[in-house]
């Protein structure tokens, strides 16, 4: 029901002098006492002060729809939609944001409804004093599981909507690309594994590149999943033997899992490889590596599990090894986080620049969880042993691989929440009492643009520089011709 409201004309003229398109001064404006449908939900969220513009689109019925942001510190800007889309001068929303940094501002909607004139309930939006780290890499891959053709690395601007190739696959005899890690969200030290016919891992130190071969006679694969030590002369490795196995009911479709599987550090200088210590063997399988921002633990997933156990029985808990990078040695190992006291399986441990949280994906079962619908986000406070699972980054659909930014208030992570098929990247920020504020959307250009585009994003990574390798040179080294 349309509740008549009038605003007073010291409002009116408000309006009516800022630059910008401006509502009639005579009219009668209804307020509809609730928020506007928009899309991607951009209401009541907390953004970087360098963010890309939060271009959105109204759902509503209505036309010549209007908007007017309104910082809190004095800043205005004045939109007008183009067929329901609000698009934001990148000059205008980077000097808006800029003045309104730690402060918020408020959205507040007009349009004609039923050839009258409406006024939308206002919402706000929070500008933190943080920035988020300007590039984002990330996979782009047909959601299914059938092949990999037509797939690549690619990294966004995310001060801007500029997104870049790093390597097509269809440059490289359509092998697949996977897995890239970078060193403490560097671009300087990173790697990336092609598997097929030209395959092998990249691995970009500085300016050099190579390509190398991790197989052993002694581990079970190459190097799978890695995390970079931050000294940049170790990488750990898991090596796996997965298997695939394909479930009859439609609401699931595929389990990948590890049959076997231990943990390998490769020396970059020396090119050798050994064992992670009490990793070898059948004892345990280990995944998932990811070493500590001071370089003095190594996190990874471990079960007790084996080949003989049913698949939805496998449950992994977080482990750490200490390690004493000037004696190159390892020491203790001791569980961090036992999800499997609670029936649950933790996967993708990533530790927060700082030290003090420890991130994980949180699932019912195995080690895989971007097929599992009910997968979450789990925040553990390192100091404590506290975990939660914070409501207001995840949803009810799959929530799974994450990255930090390196300042520790912001994260990046993937969701099937938009449809259940597609992954898509949602940003969130970690304010100073450990608490997230809700997700968003990662913007696009055209609000409608992920209607029509048929990828998922795979294995978010924040990175704090550009990564400025020319395409034409990975393909060279990858195809041997440099």
């Amino acid at each position: 029901m349309i509740v008549r409201w009038t605003l007073v004309l010291v409002v009116l003229f408000t309006l009516g002098s800022c630059k910008g398109p401006a509502l009639p001064s005579d009219a009668q404006i209804y307020n509809l006492n609730r928020k506007p449908l928009i899309f991607p939900d951009y209401t009541g969220i907390t953004i970087p002060n360098n963010i890309a513009p939060l271009n959105f689109e109204v759902k509503d019925e209505g036309k010549s729809f209007m908007a007017v942001l309104e910082g809190d510190k004095g800043a205005v800007l004045k939109l007008k939609a183009e067929e329901k889309i609000f698009s934001i001068s990148p000059k205008k929303w980077i000097r808006f944001i800029r003045s309104n940094k730690g402060s918020q501002f408020t959205v507040v909607v007009f349009g004609i409804v039923e050839k009258q004139w409406v006024r939308y309930e206002p919402f706000v939006i929070r500008v933190a004093h943080e920035a988020i780290d300007p590039y984002l890499v990330y996979r782009l891959i047909p959601p299914g599981y059938e092949t990999w053709s037509s797939m690549g690395l690619y990294q966004r601007d995310l001060t801007s909507f500029r997104e870049d190739a790093i390597i097509e696959n269809k440059h490289i005899e359509d092998n697949c690309v996977n897995c890239h890690s970078f060193s403490n969200g560097s671009s300087e030290n990173m790697l990336f594994h092609v598997r097929g016919s030209v395959g092998g891992t990249l691995i970009k130190q500085g300016d050099e590149i190579e390509k190398v071969d991790l197989k052993r006679e002694e581990t079970l694969s190459a190097g799978v999943y890695p995390s970079w030590h931050p000294s940049g002369s170790y990488i750990a490795f898991s090596t796996n033997r997965i298997e695939q196995y394909f479930h009859a009911l439609p609401e699931k479709t595929i389990e990948v899992l590890d049959r076997q599987s231990d943990l390998i550090l490769y020396h970059t200088d020396s090119k050798e490889i050994s064992f992670v210590p009490g990793t070898e063997g059948d004892r345990y399988m280990e995944t998932f590596p990811n070493w500590s921002p001071d370089g003095r633990y190594l996190y990874f997933s471990r079960t007790s599990a084996d080949s003989g156990t049913p698949y939805d029985s496998i449950r992994y808990d977080i482990y750490r090894i200490a390690f004493d990078p000037e004696q190159d040695k390892f020491g203790e190992t001791e569980a961090v986080f036992v999800a499997s006291e609670k029936g649950q399986s933790a996967s993708f441990a990533r530790i927060s620049p700082d030290g003090k949280y420890l991130l994980c994906t949180l699932h019912d079962y195995g080690t895989f969880p971007i097929w599992h619908k009910e997968a979450d986000l789990c925040l553990v406070d390192l100091s404590t042993g506290k975990s939660e699972v914070p409501e207001l980054v995840n949803s009810d659909d799959t929530d799974s691989y994450h990255s930090w930014a390196q300042n520790n208030r912001w994260i990046v992570f993937s969701s099937k929440r938009y449809d259940g098929r597609y992954t898509k990247l949602y940003i969130s920020y970690l304010d100073k009492m450990g608490q997230f504020q809700k997700a968003f959307l990662l913007p696009q250009r055209d609000p409608g643009f992920y209607d029509a585009f048929f990828y998922s994003y795979n294995r978010p990574e924040l990175i704090t520089g550009a990564i400025g390798v020319n395409p034409r040179s990975w393909v060279q080294i990858i195809n041997g011709q440099k």
